[in-house]
């Protein structure tokens, strides 16, 4: 999900979410599959479904769970066949089973509804060509206005969708297309499968009068763009260089998690959206001229961090978004050289002292309650940063041996930072708690005062660097580069106190002192004047 929506989602979703993530668990089921029936039609936003949920019993017997769903209407819910009864009030759907079951068994549920799904979790409007589309749109928890089900990431399962619609709109959807069936009365039936278990928030269709580009291949994994007609060549400009998107990135974290990779345009309300395998972007992205290729790397990112290893809480969502971040970064250095990585993770870091809560609130965050808040800079920017330190303080071999041993214990699962420490401690064979503790649990960012002084007499120089920010101290080691005109000497230093000082050899006067002028750490330095 790209960081610039989030102030457009903070505005148009801002009631959405409005609580910090206390939801409640049912440590006993776990959904497994959903087959998703929806019925559009051209002459109402209104819509029928079936929704049929497998559930695997997780605890030793269970004899019923609830649901989330809200703004439509309940007809009918059965299992096996048989009626069975409900309560429907505050958005949730309790009911017990037909009988208890234990430790392992599988019962599915069938829910039947029908409700006015305009503007919920589903976007049915006309596109900027006046023609009118449907695309789902769950972030952060919206799944629960169209479809029923455990709308929360702790919670992934397979999906099928299965969209009846007026023949004219091409339908596409998460996973592998089964088949395509005309119906009497001008309809189609469209059978799309995705086997790999993804997040709610993550699950979609669109449909729409879309030209289709397919039969490009990267890595065997089948690629294709379903865009606007009018839009057409701009789409073959901005997703251009996908081969060598998924061939970086499988070559750096492992490989590509799902059994397509489709790009949408669309009518979501963010930049764009991760969808698993199937990647929503804004229309508003495809008529600049020249078009660009942002976010695409981006949201490829998060086929792997964020699809596939999943947060498994929102308090977690660096995870996802400073990941993917960080590895267009990375792409962007791939294809545009080293210096635009400075580059970019400069302008990174500008972003987080520009936030005003970067100084009073850490990346993890329990205490931030509007889901939609947590699309800041904490998450982003500063999550890229964290990534980057890592790679600074462990070095490339290390830090990529970490990441893919991240992503292939815990690639279609659920993780926490711990998981993700777990790993980056066994690549690197350190301990890095205190890293973890004060970058992701403290606000702030160290900023440094540097003073020295070069003493003739002696000559000596005398280094003092100070920690200046009231949001505790950060230990970071970092290079000293001194610089004797066109001479350089770098050493090693380690800042975790107040007041560090260092008094070194020095035979002529430096021509400047720096720390960290490569850029390792995030931080702002201030000079004393000499």
């Amino acid at each position: 999900m790209k960081r610039a929506a989030a102030c457009i989602l903070i505005l148009l979703l801002q009631a959405a979410s409005g609580r910090p993530d206390a939801y409640p668990r049912q440590p006993d089921v776990d959904v497994t599959h959903y087959e998703i029936r929806i019925e559009l039609n051209d002459g109402s936003d209104s819509i029928s479904g079936t929704t049929r949920i497998r559930v695997r019993i997780r605890g030793e017997r269970a004899a019923g769970m609830w649901l989330d769903l809200s703004g439509m209407q309940v007809d009918r819910m059965g299992i096996g066949g048989k009626t069975i009864p409900f309560t429907h009030r505050g958005g949730r759907l309790s009911f017990r089973f037909d009988r208890e079951y234990a430790r392992g068994e599988t019962v599915e549920v069938e829910v039947g509804y029908h409700g006015n799904a305009r503007n919920t979790g589903l976007r049915i409007a006309e596109n900027r060509h006046g023609r009118r589309v449907y695309f789902s749109d769950n972030w952060p928890d919206l799944a629960r206005r169209w479809f029923p089900s455990i709308d929360h990431p702790s919670d992934k399962a397979a999906v099928d969708f299965v969209i009846t619609a007026p023949a004219k709109y091409t339908v596409v959807a998460n996973g592998r297309l089964v088949r395509t069936e005309r119906l009497p009365g001008g309809r189609e039936r469209t059978r799309w499968t995705e086997s790999a278990a993804i997040p709610t928030y993550s699950m979609a269709f669109g449909a729409a009068e879309f030209s289709v580009t397919s039969g490009i291949e990267a890595l065997g994994v089948p690629v294709s763009w379903y865009v606007f007609p009018e839009d057409a060549a701009a789409a073959e400009r901005k997703f251009g260089r996908t081969e060598g998107m998924l061939r970086y990135f499988c070559e750096r974290i492992g490989p590509y998690p799902f059994e397509k990779l489709a790009h949408v345009e669309s009518l979501t309300r963010m930049a764009a959206m991760e969808n698993a395998n199937t990647i929503f972007y804004s229309e508003s992205l495809f008529y600049p001229d020249p078009v660009s290729e942002d976010p695409v790397p981006h949201e490829i990112a998060h086929q792997w961090f964020g699809n596939s290893v999943t947060p498994a809480d929102w308090d977690h969502l660096w995870l996802s978004e400073g990941f993917a971040t960080y590895f267009d970064a990375l792409f962007c250095a791939r294809t545009d050289g080293a210096f635009n990585l400075k580059e970019v993770m400069a302008g990174y870091a500008e972003r987080v002292f520009a936030y005003p809560a970067a100084r009073s609130r850490p990346v993890v965050d329990p205490g931030l309650a509007d889901l939609t808040k947590k699309l800041n800079p904490l998450n982003y920017e500063k999550g890229a940063w964290i990534l980057h330190m890592l790679r600074g303080l462990a070095g490339d071999g290390a830090f990529f041996e970490g990441i893919r041993r991240y992503y292939g214990r815990h690639g279609g699962g659920n993780v926490r930072t711990e998981d993700f420490r777990e790993a980056m401690e066994s690549a690197t064979g350190r301990d890095l708690g205190a890293f973890f503790r004060q970058w992701l649990h403290q606000p702030g960012w160290p900023e440094y005062r540097l003073e020295w002084k070069w003493d003739e007499r002696s000559r000596a120089l005398s280094v003092d660097v100070r920690q200046m920010q009231k949001t505790g101290l950060f230990d970071m080691p970092l290079d000293l580069v001194i610089r004797f005109g066109n001479r350089e000497e770098i050493r090693r230093i380690r800042i975790g106190d107040k007041d560090v000082r260092l008094r070194l050899p020095a035979p002529l006067r430096p021509s400047s002192v720096e720390i960290d002028p490569e850029g390792w750490v995030l931080k702002s330095v201030s000079v004393a004047p000499q």
